[in-house]
């Protein structure tokens, strides 16, 4: 889903928040001559998606029930917006984030390193998966209740094809956790 925003956040304001946050960006003016520019947006908002991610975190006790603090976060998030399409591409996205980042942050693998035959640890791969997959099943639904049956079709083949994944490298744990118990 293609989402506008009226009122896009200027890279100004992007910086400005770092700086509050305690997160100066320096510019490197043999880069960027003239500052930064509108394809330097991304890394900035991720920058600061980081560190507000990062600050979530420590409030939330994953162990509570239900999660200290989850509750607060969740109301203040969907207080951005009162539009049900807004949030569900948002969280298709995080979704899309996640299985992105789950390799990319917990493999001991470089993305842009020589590692390329060296394959994802099974539980890496795994929860990238099931990320997709989640995020296939949210639009699988969104296209039924649409009434497009063809895009409905083709996502809940995709999720399907995730969770097919998922199982695959969970039952590969399984066996890693039987030889190291055989060792024993």
């Amino acid at each position: 889903m293609g989402l506008q925003n009226r009122t896009p956040i200027s890279i100004d304001q992007i910086l400005r928040a770092l700086a509050t946050l305690g997160q100066e960006h320096v510019v490197d003016p043999e880069l960027r001559p003239d500052g930064l520019i509108q394809q330097d947006v991304p890394e900035l908002l991720g920058a600061l998606l980081g560190l507000v991610e990062t600050e979530s975190t420590t409030l939330v006790d994953p162990q509570a029930e239900p999660p200290a603090a989850l509750h607060g976060l969740q109301q203040g998030w969907r207080h951005t917006s009162a539009d049900r399409a807004v949030h569900r591409a948002v969280l298709v996205d995080r979704l899309h984030r996640t299985a992105f980042d789950v390799p990319l942050l917990l493999a001991d693998v470089e993305p842009d390193g020589d590692d390329e035959d060296v394959p994802e640890p099974p539980g890496i791969a795994g929860a990238s998966a099931s990320a997709m997959a989640a995020a296939a099943l949210v639009e699988a639904q969104e296209h039924l209740v649409t009434g497009r049956r063809d895009h409905a079709s083709r996502a809940l083949d995709s999720a399907e094809g995730y969770l097919a994944q998922a199982l695959l490298t969970l039952h590969l744990l399984r066996l890693q956790l039987r030889a190291i118990g055989l060792k024993e």
